[in-house]
């Protein structure tokens, strides 16, 4: 049996200098991302503590197993 080509062509070939660029450009993204991910962590650990304070109650759970 003979197999037919596949319609979708053949993906670019990336060029060591494109390469180079597309790799900066996404760990830039990345960059961006954990920033504000580690922001958004920070707010939401400040969020907890006013909450703790407001309200005089532990949110975050306990340390240690049960007994």
């Amino acid at each position: 049996m003979v197999k037919s080509k596949s319609a979708i062509p053949p993906a670019p070939v990336a060029t060591p200098v494109n390469e180079v660029r597309s790799l900066q450009a996404e760990v830039v993204r990345l960059q961006a991302q954990l920033k504000a991910a580690n922001l958004r962590a920070d707010a939401y650990d400040e969020m907890i503590n006013v909450a703790e304070s407001k309200f005089k109650i532990a949110i975050r759970k306990k340390v240690g197993a049960k007994r």
